[in-house]
């Protein structure tokens, strides 16, 4: 019987899948999506390669394992920022401030890389369902604004966040992003 590292197999199988997860961004970061191999991620994870198809069926599944995993940091991480913070503008200033300041650590490089993967349906669903989680604290804020159409507003809006990591992620300042990213938002082009 194998040797576990863990007391318990539970947590010594989550710990050798978060392993690969985190060989995998690593090996995203460094090489792009052809460096993302099942044997390259072994290696990196110090791991038999056998070992990967324990937790992965193909290498897309470890891809849309790799994408929710950031997604949930990211999630959690626009929590801590948001929490405390006066509803309304403030809030909405915030959301655009930490999100632009996110892009600008490389939290967003990994969902970027992997928005243009090609994954099975059900690995895209998965993440199109958390992906909706993303937009809750936005959506709340703007119900907060008392926006006619909150659900419109939301999709404008993240165009807009959209852009601004864009600029974020080629080398603009964030912070000179967050705050025309919010001028646009709060007065339009030209208030």
């Amino acid at each position: 019987m194998p040797k576990i590292s863990a007391p318990t197999v539970a947590e010594h199988r989550a710990t050798r899948r978060a392993a690969l997860i985190r060989a995998g961004e690593e090996a995203l970061r460094e090489g792009g999506l052809a460096a993302v191999i099942p044997r390259g991620v072994c290696e990196r994870a110090g791991l038999s390669r056998s070992s990967f198809y324990d937790y992965f069926t193909t290498r897309d599944d470890l891809l849309a394992a790799m994408a929710i995993e950031a997604i949930e940091r990211w999630d959690a991480e626009l929590d801590v920022e948001l929490a405390g913070v006066e509803r309304g503008l403030p809030a909405l200033r915030r959301f655009v401030e930490a999100t632009m300041s996110m892009t600008a650590d490389g939290r967003h490089e990994i969902a970027g890389v992997l928005r243009d993967v090609n994954l099975a349906p059900s690995d895209m669903e998965d993440l199109m369902e958390l992906h909706e989680v993303l937009m809750r604290p936005l959506l709340r804020i703007l119900g907060d604004l008392e926006i006619a159409e909150p659900g419109t507003a939301m999709v404008l809006v993240n165009g807009v966040l959209g852009a601004g990591i864009q600029l974020v992620s080629h080398g603009t300042d964030h912070r000179l992003v967050s705050e025309e990213v919010y001028r646009l938002l709060t007065s339009g082009l030209v208030g």
